[in-house]
């Protein structure tokens, strides 16, 4: 009898809770209720949220076994005179790379006299089709292009949104550079 009350007061106590304090509580049945206590009075129920258990440590970096390789290509960038109009900064693979070759690093550098309200400059692998904005970091490196096949050209493009002149002028391009570190297979 006394099980049943006190699965009933458990019961009532937490069909009030909202469902996800339910799923994350639970009740102590292990109650201690002396002889003197089961005679007309409530039991008493203990609830306590369930403490997960913490994440394991990261394991060790996994170590990249076999040669690895690295190029960099260095391009005039180019002047921008006009609001919405591309121009492109094209990267020449300029080593001998090893076909299955895989990109695992990419770093770029770029320089422009000033970056105008609406500038933007994306760094593509390939063509326009995938890229990674670096508007907000005139240098950098990235693992987004990470898997890729490293015997791809990398573009770069500039842009600057918006309507109107460029205030002060044409903005002056400077060398623009890209670094491609590549894992070789075997």
């Amino acid at each position: 009898m006394l099980e049943r009350s006190v699965a009933a007061a458990a019961w009532v106590a937490l069909a009030g809770l909202p469902a996800l304090a339910m799923a994350q509580t639970y009740v102590d049945r292990n109650l201690s209720v002396s002889p003197a206590a089961r005679e007309g009075s409530r039991p008493i129920v203990i609830i306590s949220p369930v403490q997960p258990a913490p994440p394991p440590p990261p394991g060790p970096a996994a170590q990249k076994k076999g040669p690895v390789g690295s190029y960099a290509s260095d391009a005039a960038g180019p002047d921008i005179r006009a609001k919405n109009a591309d121009y492109t900064t094209q990267f020449r693979v300029i080593e001998q790379v090893p076909a299955g070759s895989t990109i695992n690093k990419v770093a770029w550098r770029y320089g422009v006299a000033s970056k105008p309200t609406g500038f933007e400059a994306l760094l593509c692998w390939q063509d326009a089709g995938m890229c990674w904005s670096v508007t907000d970091a005139s240098s950098g490196s990235t693992d987004f292009f990470n898997g890729k096949d490293a015997r791809r050209p990398f573009i770069l493009y500039y842009r600057v949104k918006g309507s109107g002149h460029l205030p002060g002028g044409w903005v002056k391009g400077d060398v623009n550079q890209v670094i491609v570190t590549y894992d070789v297979p075997g």
